[in-house]
């Protein structure tokens, strides 16, 4: 019989990997205050209103990247999240995760984002310089 104390730890004990869209419950009488784990909430910065995701300076349909890369802000980070923290822009691929609209968090609304665990990240990024861009 095995002992519970020998069971291998695991990262995370929320596992994301399948892809889902849809509602998780809220209504306009909740807002989203804190999540678990190493979940993160992070809304795509790279998508304009029309659902068109940024390349290059272009404007490509979602569905023309069924696997894209994408760009999010985090808007809310799990305490076991060791990485990444709030207000970071981070690249990760779209296929995995639980997608949401419109959830109210802490007095703002998350048009269009995702739920991730944060091993699903590949990275955090930044804006380069503009003065850099420039001055070359």
């Amino acid at each position: 019989m095995a002992n519970i104390d020998n069971l291998a730890t695991h990262k995370h004990l929320i596992d994301l990997s399948t892809h889902s869209e849809g509602d998780i419950g809220l209504t306009d009488d909740f807002e989203l205050t804190m999540i678990f784990d190493d979940i993160l909430l992070v809304e795509y910065v790279d998508e304009n209103e029309h659902g068109e995701i940024q390349r290059n300076g272009i404007y490509v349909p979602t569905n023309a990247v069924t696997k894209a890369w994408r760009k999010a802000k985090v808007v809310l980070a799990g305490p076991k999240a060791e990485y990444a923290k709030k207000g970071d822009v981070v690249i990760f691929p779209s296929n995995l995760g639980v997608t949401v609209a419109n959830i109210d968090v802490q007095g703002t609304t998350v048009k269009k984002g995702i739920f991730l665990n944060e091993d699903r990240l590949f990275g955090i990024c930044n804006l380069k310089d503009a003065d850099s861009k420039t001055s070359s």
